[in-house]
């Protein structure tokens, strides 16, 4: 009994050190848990009722999304941007989510643009993602399919920035979808920003303006 007692002594310290570390380490992410309420200048209405995480760290997963996150409604009152945190947790790999979204343009003006980024923080404070540090739209493969929008079919992809062009976002609901990719990374926050900004159509007024500016420095060009 008495020669046991040094070894069980030795591991109970050894398991306390471990739990130690284990308790400063730092924080990283992997599954998406919650969302924050949303917040931006274009904020209307923003309603996410479900995100489901049934497999995990399923990188580079083709056809449906086995984890999913419905934003039912996200309706814009103006022409600026909406931040939506999402909060996270440790999964030891990359997880891949398929982001579907009725997006409702309430501002009285049709977009001709429509801009997607991930990155941290919110508001004044909001800086996009970096590259390569595990967080992207499923670039560069799109395993899943490439990102799409019933009003703009246009995308020009990146890692953390899309752009929807194409067409007109017009009043009403449109869809989009896009898949995300959340991987555990030492050091940063255990949430990220999805932050979304529409881009309306120039006022005739604007073009006209535009087009006189362009008509100008021809006239020089021509001259010089």
């Amino acid at each position: 009994m008495n020669s046991l007692t040094p070894r069980f002594s030795r591991f109970a310290a050894l398991f306390a050190l471990l739990a130690t570390l284990v308790a400063i380490a730092p924080a990283a992410a992997g599954t998406i848990t919650t969302a924050n309420p949303a917040s931006g200048p274009g904020l209307g209405l923003v309603a996410v009722p479900n995100i489901l995480t049934t497999t995990p760290n399923n990188d580079n997963e083709v056809g449906p999304g086995s984890n999913n996150i419905a934003i039912a409604v996200k309706r814009f009152d103006a022409n600026g941007s909406i931040d939506i945190v999402f909060n996270t947790a440790l999964s030891q790999g990359v997880t891949e989510y398929l982001i579907f979204e009725a997006v409702d343009n309430n501002t009285g003006v049709p977009w001709a643009n429509y801009t997607m980024q991930l990155g941290f923080g919110t508001g004044a404070g909001f800086t996009q993602s970096a590259a390569g540090d595990g967080l992207d739209f499923d670039f560069p493969n799109f395993d899943g399919g490439v990102p799409s929008s019933t009003a703009l079919p246009l995308v020009a992809t990146g890692e953390d920035l899309l752009t929807f062009s194409g067409g007109i976002h017009a009043a009403g609901l449109q869809t989009y979808q896009v898949r995300i990719d959340v991987a555990d990374f030492d050091g940063r926050p255990q949430n990220f920003t999805l932050r979304q900004t529409p881009v309306p159509v120039p006022e005739p007024a604007t073009l006209a303006l535009a087009g006189v500016a362009m008509i100008g420095a021809l006239c020089v060009r021509r001259r010089s």
